[in-house]
C-alpha cells in the first residue's frame, strides 16, 4: 500500500504482525504513549497495552493485528481482539497526519468483518483521538464499564462482505 500526504510520498506496507516483532510494537507502542499521553492515564494505558499485547501472543488466531512498514521499519499498528475490540492503534508520532492510521483500521476492519460474530468494531479513546475516529465511521456509545476521565466507549459497524 502506498499512502502519500501533503506531496510527501510514502511508501508503507500493511501487513499481519509477526510474533517475533513484538519487541518492536512494544517499543512503539510505548514511544507513542510517552509522547501523547498526560500523567495521570499513562501507567495504566501501559499496562493495558502491554496486557492486550500478551494476549495476542498466547492467542493470535483469535486477533488481527497488522503493522504498518516503511523501509523495513515498524511505523504503525493495530490490534483486534476477538475480531470485534480495537484495543490498539498506535502511529509513530512523526508519521501520524499521513493516512497511515485509517489505513490500518480499514484493513483491520475488513479483515474483521467476515472472522467475528459481532457486528461491530468496539474501542475506548482518549479524548485527543475522539475526533479521528469519528472521521473513520464511529460514533460514541454507552459502556457497560467504568471508564478513566474522558474515555469514551465508540463503535463502527463491520460490513459484511457478500452477506
Amino acid at each position: 500500500m502506498s499512502l502519500s500526504s501533503s506531496g510527501n510520498a510514502m511508501q508503507a506496507v500493511i501487513q499481519a504482525a509477526d510474533p517475533a516483532d513484538a519487541a518492536h510494537i512494544r517499543l512503539l507502542m510505548r514511544g507513542v504513549i510517552e509522547s501523547s499521553i498526560d500523567l495521570p492515564l499513562r501507567g495504566e494505558i501501559l499496562t493495558n497495552v502491554e496486557a492486550n499485547l500478551m494476549a495476542w501472543l498466547d492467542r493470535s488466531v483469535e486477533c488481527v493485528h497488522l503493522v504498518a512498514t516503511s523501509h523495513q521499519s515498524i511505523i504503525g499498528v493495530v490490534l483486534v481482539k476477538d475480531f470485534w475490540n480495537l484495543c490498539s492503534l498506535f502511529v509513530e508520532p512523526s508519521r501520524q497526519g499521513r493516512g497511515v492510521g485509517r489505513a490500518l483500521v480499514e484493513d483491520a476492519a475488513a479483515a474483521c468483518a467476515s472472522r467475528g460474530t459481532r457486528k461491530a468494531l468496539v474501542l475506548n479513546a482518549y479524548p485527543s483521538a475522539i475526533g479521528f475516529y469519528e472521521r473513520l465511521g464511529f460514533s460514541l456509545a454507552e459502556s457497560g464499564r467504568h471508564l478513566p476521565s474522558g474515555i469514551r466507549r465508540m463503535e463502527r459497524p463491520l460490513e459484511r462482505r457478500g452477506a
